[in-house]
């Protein structure tokens, strides 16, 4: 496990300010408190969705949409078709039914698993974050950044390409979360913050090293054209 001061350090660390955690608290706080599907039920995970894929900050050009929370405004870009049609999948109303009967305990997490299944086959990450949604105290987000802080714990070497591909990994990081939970009394949230702290420096060096090796095997320009290429997460 990563020491105490580590990961408490690593949570002063994260710029809340930058990946506008205000916007994050007040969508899953109204998730929380919805009884049926709804229309603000479904703007609510969609706003969330473009807030984990890195699509909300407080400038933007040219956003799709701008939110005003408190005395801040935070805009919207716009994400890609593959993410923008799981984002559909995820808010049809068979799926929020789902999720609310897992967020009231009527409904197991296998049977949520097997409806988050369905919105997406390109990633494990964006199913993994509808289940986030409805019960964010118990099932922590799941990104490449935590995967590899995770995966390091584990002594696992880290490649610029290391990221989760199976719900067996998803599950296997809860029940690590839950662990530091319980060994460092920090809350899953700022968990969370944690490791996606310590993963992106992780990630970054394997960045580095990759960009080493390759300057020194003479494939710079392979290189700069594949970092060239943008993704959503």
């Amino acid at each position: 496990m990563p020491a105490l001061s580590d990961i408490r350090d690593s949570v002063t660390a994260y710029d809340s300010e930058k990946h506008a955690e205000e916007f994050y608290d007040f969508y899953i706080k109204r998730i929380g408190k919805a009884v049926e599907p709804s229309e603000q039920l479904e703007t609510d995970i969609r706003h969330l969705f473009y807030w984990f894929l890195g699509k909300v900050h407080k400038t933007a050009a040219n956003p799709i949409e701008t939110i005003q929370i408190g005395k801040n405004i935070y805009n919207i870009s716009e994400a890609a078709p593959s993410n923008r049609a799981a984002i559909d999948e995820a808010v049809k109303s068979e799926n929020l039914w789902a999720g609310l009967a897992f967020m009231n305990g009527n409904l197991p997490v296998d049977n949520l698993i097997n409806k988050a299944k369905t919105i997406t086959k390109n990633s494990i990450i964006i199913p993994a974050f509808f289940v986030h949604l409805f019960k964010p105290q118990e099932f922590p987000i799941f990104n490449n950044n935590v995967w590899a802080a995770y995966r390091d714990e584990l002594g696992k070497n880290i490649f610029t390409n290391t990221r989760p591909t199976t719900w067996d990994n998803y599950l296997e990081y809860v029940s690590y979360c839950s662990y530091l939970k319980r060994r460092t009394g920090l809350s899953l949230r700022e968990i969370d913050k944690g490791l996606w702290v310590i993963g992106e420096k992780i990630m970054e060096e394997a960045r580095n090293k990759n960009e080493k090796e390759t300057e020194e095997s003479g494939q710079v320009g392979l290189f700069q054209s594949l970092e060239g290429i943008q993704k959503d997460f």
